[in-house]
């Protein structure tokens, strides 16, 4: 369900529309009588079980609404509307210094500066770290899930998919989820949940996901950021990063590694190693046998990526999303 600019909301009035999800949208919102800017996040279900996606919404809003890290996106209000069958978020409006909302993903991707790029690692490894500490697992690290904000920074959004460890956050919320199905595990009765790309060996098995599957995720955005192409398994492409400040090989291939149990995940110490005058001092010049193994690997592996890499979710993406109740997992 889609809502025009103009409409209200209970005390919340649509300014715009922000971004389309799978399971929603986002759109800025004004408070009718204080007149504060938010962003608001529409969730709907399309088939039946609306009183367990209420019941179970409800609690995981009260556990997101806890969260407290200058890196993630606040949740502070929320409400299911009985009439409609929409619920909603009320979330931090996060705005980049043109005053548009963007994320990582509306960058020019293989461009940023290394200083920034260290900046940005620094501040997601923190926040990461936070939420498992407090039980969660994200599940869906990527570009388009970390928001720029005013200052510079990023902040981390969008835990529709997250998964709840914690004993004590398992008591108290079994959360609706985003599920995709991919291929041969669909076939096989298998349910994977995440973004195809960015999902760790591990997850495309069936596996549970964990802190190390956010380790995964976070190597792969980073690479990205980086190179300006997708990680893949099994190839050359760590080769890539030797052009760049040499603290990047010896982080991102460890968040990279194949077995869970091998990549860190205490993301905090990682980025220790990452230091603005290493990124500016000590990144390696680009060699003339360099630029020439670089450039096979980046014309090779582009073209296996033109072919088999999944694009930004755009409509297409979004026709392989269901929501289903999490008793169902």
């Amino acid at each position: 369900m889609n809502f025009e600019v103009g409409v209200e909301i209970d005390k919340y009035r649509i300014v715009r529309p922000l971004g389309r999800g799978g399971m929603g949208t986002v759109y800025e919102v004004e408070h009718i009588k204080l007149g504060v800017h938010y962003a608001l996040k529409t969730f709907t279900l399309e088939d039946g079980n609306v009183e367990l996606f209420r019941k179970r919404f409800l609690a995981e809003g009260k556990v997101l609404a806890r969260l407290n890290h200058p890196n993630i996106a606040r949740v502070f209000d929320l409400n299911y509307d009985e009439g409609t069958g929409v619920a909603y978020f009320v979330m931090d409006l996060v705005h980049y210094k043109d005053g548009e909302s963007k994320t990582l993903a509306d960058l020019e991707i293989g461009g940023a500066d290394e200083d920034q790029l260290l900046q940005w690692f620094t501040q997601m490894a923190s926040a990461l770290d936070y939420i498992h500490g407090e039980g969660i697992i994200h599940r869906d690290i990527k570009l388009n899930n970390i928001l720029l904000n005013d200052k510079g920074g990023v902040m981390l959004s969008d835990f529709g998919i997250s998964r709840f460890v914690g004993d004590r956050i398992r008591e108290e919320v079994e959360v609706t989820r985003t599920i995709v199905s991919m291929g041969t595990h669909q076939a096989a009765g298998n349910v994977i949940m995440g973004t195809n790309g960015y999902m760790g060996p591990e997850i495309r098995r069936g596996e549970d996901a964990t802190a190390a599957s956010d380790t995964y995720a976070l190597g792969v955005t980073f690479f990205r950021l980086l190179t300006g192409i997708w990680y893949e398994p099994g190839t050359d492409a760590l080769k890539l990063l030797e052009p760049f400040d040499s603290a990047w090989m010896e982080i991102l291939p460890r968040m990279l590694e194949a077995d869970p149990k091998k990549r860190p995940t205490n993301l905090t110490v990682l980025a220790d190693k990452l230091k603005p005058s290493a990124t500016t001092d000590s990144r390696r010049p680009w060699p003339l046998i360099g630029i020439g193994m670089a450039a096979a690997i980046a014309i090779v592996a582009g073209i296996w990526f033109m072919i088999h890499a999944p694009a930004e979710e755009g409509d297409s993406f979004y026709d392989h999303l269901y929501d289903i109740p999490s008793c169902f997992l």
